[in-house]
């Protein structure tokens, strides 16, 4: 029995070896029957045709067993790297929104099924493992749920109609002047050059440590949102981020907004409005960790100095919105 017994029969294939324990429980019994007589009186062949059928009992036992352990290695194989996959795309995911607690909790409970499958899977326990994957696939779901709903809210905000606004005038200045200009969707994380409605370059970006918040004040750590141009395109060695270009905030609108919030209480004058915006190198953490600039990858930020240049028009919109680029 202990062929069945490695390969996990018990819970594997019980049937089966309830029947060959069966078997061995008969054979042992008969042997003491034989065992109690005179020498000359016994007979093990009722015995020896017993055990061969406990043992055979026990090969088909162990048999189904293997092959139910590998269908359950190869499933629990299956599942976990799937809800791995699952865990990086949706934390990746997160990251274009403000992570709620319900959204870190659940991928925080999802990260611990992942180890906990992962661990079982090791000492073979491939039962187990699975269901380790089921609880890490459900907290993935919760906080999938949880972001829909962010992303629902967000795209639905009454600040749309602005973003709409501001990428149509954008567009329409480049078709009109035949000129480059950088859209920034904070949204998808994403800068994208234009020139009319053609789609120059695409290059992914970290924000300010804010987030999605629109920038108010100085310290905020947000990256504004506006229509803004190039002021000054700084080389390695005048900036602390590789290369970069300054834009002109705050300018006129966010000048206005900034008073408006001052005299409503909702900003201390003391704060100010805060400057020095700039589009830089040194990104690509996949995190927004910025005081509000806009970051992008050293060899991204090469190709975007060759095309930018002081005057060139930059619009920072919340997202893009559907349907605004042709």
């Amino acid at each position: 029995m202990d062929v069945a017994g490695e390969a996990g029969g018990v819970t594997r294939a019980p049937e089966l070896c309830g029947a060959a324990q069966a078997a061995m429980v008969r054979a042992e019994a008969e042997i003491r029957v034989q065992q109690k007589r005179f020498s000359l009186a016994r007979d093990f062949g009722e015995a020896d045709r017993l055990v061969a059928q406990a043992h055979l009992a026990a090969e088909r036992c162990a048999g189904r067993a293997r092959a139910a352990r590998d269908r359950a290695r190869e499933r629990a194989s299956r599942e976990l790297d799937d809800l791995q996959a699952w865990v990086a795309r949706v934390t990746s995911l997160a990251r274009h929104a403000p992570g709620s607690a319900m959204t870190r909790d659940a991928l925080r409970q999802a990260a611990i099924g992942l180890g906990e499958g992962r661990t079982s899977f090791a000492r073979e326990q491939f039962e187990r493992a699975s269901d380790a994957a089921e609880r890490g696939r459900a907290a993935v779901t919760m906080a999938v749920d949880d972001l829909d709903r962010f992303f629902s809210e967000f795209l639905a905000s009454p600040r749309r109609g602005l973003w709409r606004r501001w990428v149509d005038e954008t567009l329409h200045e480049s078709r009109r002047q035949g000129a480059a200009v950088i859209l920034v969707d904070k949204l998808r994380r994403q800068l994208l050059v234009m020139r009319g409605d053609e789609e120059v370059a695409s290059y992914p970006v970290d924000l300010g440590a804010g987030g999605m918040d629109s920038k108010t004040h100085a310290g905020d750590a947000a990256t504004p949102e506006g229509r803004y141009r190039v002021t000054e395109v700084r080389g390695p060695g005048q900036t602390h981020y590789y290369r970069a270009l300054l834009i002109d905030y705050p300018n006129a609108e966010d000048r206005a907004r900034y008073r408006k919030l001052v005299r409503a209480g909702d900003v201390s004058r003391r704060q100010g409005i805060g400057s020095l915006i700039e589009i830089h190198g040194q990104g690509g953490r996949d995190q927004d960790w910025t005081e509000g600039c806009v970051a992008l990858v050293n060899g991204d930020m090469d190709e975007l100095t060759r095309i930018a240049r002081v005057g060139t028009r930059v619009t920072i919109v919340g997202a893009i919105p559907e349907g605004a680029i042709p």
